[in-house]
């Protein structure tokens, strides 16, 4: 199991953590959760940054020659470290470190002195299997490069997952859609370096999946049918299809670079000029959406899904993550809304009532396709630089407390009140 240990960096001061398939982190603003989740990411990306320097020496032998695989890793992995998390001069120092399922581990120690500077430390086992591949790629062709992504994949980093980072924010984005599509095709690769990693990728990812978006849902799962021939689940794919019209009201479509979100056949709006709720929202289910259409195992990492969405479609909108998640694939989630935490719940509490009751009357309540395991769960509250575990094994969901801890405060101050009224009205007869 991967394994994330971080010391003293950021606003983490200490964090101990499993990765499960489903990781939940809430906590107020500026807590860490946003730390934790880049750096799950970070680690999980890296086999993709090898994979690339190896294909582009493949393509170009001499880099071979100039340095190292290993050392030219190091000096790549630190640039992405630093574009993810900021300068050399902005960080205080630090300790971060990834285990892998294989017991490999890449350590980074932050050097928050006059000397400032990251280390990046590979395990024995790592170098080793750099240099292996080294050779491998020196003697292989660029044909050749599906076995040296299964090599990075498997014998490197034991995971064979593609990782998708959703930032917070995405509005922004969806309402500038046009403009950024420009200025992302005009800026070279050192004016995209300045920018934030994470949002980098993201960026990248819609450009490369919406043109696959020109029709409507339906049409999309059909053809996806014919050209592949894929075993698509076809009623779970009809759930996410349901849940991403409730969620939207309505379905988008990229037709000749022209996005739009459709109500119907014949009424439409330009994506920039639908509502907040919904530019937030898009683009996690169309990247959901896609993914499991293509059915590669994902971990997918989304910071915010509640942002300006309406308590039932921050429902809907756990039921859809719940239902992909439990695709073979793993979801890690930071969120502020007690809506989330309470849907997550119910879905908890589905699949624990499983083995209790009739299981088709409970699917008509919630949909078993909904349901998630308590033992495929992490669950943090991150305050104060503190991760604590906020899983109730009792009742085998997230701690109640957290939940409703901000509903209990905002009682408290509504019962003082009353009570103040109470005492004045009484003082004055």
């Amino acid at each position: 199991m991967q394994k994330l240990t971080i010391a003293n960096f950021g606003p983490v001061s200490d964090c101990s953590i499993e990765i499960k398939d489903l990781m939940v982190f809430t906590g107020p603003q500026a807590s860490g959760k946003s730390t934790i989740a880049k750096s799950i990411f970070y680690f999980n990306h890296l086999k993709d940054v090898l994979f690339e320097m190896v294909r582009k020496s493949m393509e170009r032998p001499a880099l071979f020659e100039t340095e190292s695989l290993k050392d030219r890793f190091v000096r790549i992995a630190a640039d992405v470290f630093l574009q993810s998390f900021g300068e050399e001069e902005d960080l205080n120092g630090g300790d971060l470190s990834f285990t892998y399922d294989n017991e490999s581990t890449i350590s980074i120690v932050i050097n928050g002195g006059e000397q400032k500077g990251i280390d990046i430390v590979y395990s024995d086992a790592i170098v080793e299997k750099i240099s292996e591949l080294e050779v491998m790629a020196k003697k292989s062709k660029v044909k050749e490069l599906e076995g040296i992504r299964k090599f990075i994949d498997c014998d490197i980093f034991a995971c064979d997952r593609d990782v998708i980072y959703i930032p917070a924010g995405r509005s922004l984005h969806t309402m500038l859609t046009s403009q950024i599509n420009y200025l992302y095709s005009v800026m070279d690769d050192m004016q995209k370096s300045t920018l934030d990693y994470c949002t980098k990728c993201y960026i990248e990812e819609i450009f490369r999946i919406k043109e696959f978006f020109n029709q409507s849902p339906e049409q999309i799962v059909k053809r996806t049918i014919n050209r592949v021939g894929l075993g698509i689940e076809e009623e779970k794919v009809q759930s996410a299809i349901v849940l991403m019209k409730k969620i939207l009201q309505g379905e988008y479509r990229n037709i000749n670079g022209s996005e739009r979100l459709f109500y119907n056949q014949d009424k439409s709006v330009k994506l920039n000029y639908a509502s907040s709720g919904q530019q937030e929202a898009v683009w996690i289910t169309n990247t959901l959406f896609y993914h499991m259409l293509g059915q590669r195992p994902t971990c997918f990492i989304i910071e915010e899904p509640e942002t300006h969405l309406f308590p039932n479609a921050q429902k809907l909108i756990t039921e859809f993550i719940a239902l992909v998640k439990n695709g073979k694939n793993c979801v890690v989630l930071t969120t502020h809304s007690p809506y989330i935490l309470g849907s997550i719940n119910n879905l908890l509490y589905a699949n624990y009532l499983s083995e209790k009751v009739d299981k088709d009357r409970l699917s008509e309540i919630i949909k078993s396709d909904f349901w998630l395991d308590y033992a495929s769960l992490g669950a943090y509250f991150l305050e104060n630089g503190i991760t604590k575990d906020i899983k109730d094994k009792e009742f085998a969901d997230i701690n109640h407390d957290v939940i409703d801890g901000a509903s209990l405060d905002i009682n408290e101050a509504y019962e003082r009140m009353v009570e103040l009224k109470f005492e004045t009205e009484g003082e004055t007869v």
